[in-house]
């Protein structure tokens, strides 16, 4: 090997090593900009089933305290509905009763209303009658017997 011989072999190394470090450099410029690129991309992230899963057992005073919560809730529903339904029930009976009642008062004043008022000798002379029974009104049956086992 000469001197010259050794001079080529060396700017042969020269240009290899340049190309390698060109070849190189190309390279990681371009796996910059590819993970810029994907680091900049937006990502939808799924959970598994099992990470719920493992948080639930992971955390059983939330779980405890999340079922608490929905039996209470079930608690006043099951109940509130019925009572309100039933007082609901009851307000329209007791309007109904009411209603009912003015209606019953309405026709008892038109009645009084339309009845002729008595003159005075009219009302003396059932007064007269009232008083002339032997009997009173409710004691009529009574008097009927002892009058029919006073004629035998």
């Amino acid at each position: 090997m000469n001197f010259e011989g050794q001079g080529r072999e060396t700017e042969d190394v020269q240009l290899q090593d340049a190309q390698v470090d060109a070849a190189l450099r190309n390279f990681r410029e371009s796996v910059h900009a590819w993970s810029g690129q994907e680091f900049g991309r937006a990502r939808v992230i799924r959970r598994s089933r099992w990470d719920a899963m493992s948080r639930v057992i992971a955390r059983p005073a939330m779980v405890w305290a999340m079922a608490s919560t929905l039996a209470c809730a079930l608690l006043v529903v099951s109940v509130g509905v019925p009572v309100s339904v039933h007082h609901e029930r009851q307000v329209v009976a007791d309007r109904q009763a009411a209603l009912d009642r003015e209606r019953a008062m309405q026709a008892e004043a038109a009645k009084q209303q339309a009845a002729p008022a008595m003159s005075d000798d009219e009302l003396l002379s059932h007064v007269d009658s009232d008083i002339a029974q032997a009997a009173p009104d409710a004691m009529e049956p009574l008097a009927s017997l002892m009058s029919e086992t006073a004629a035998k």
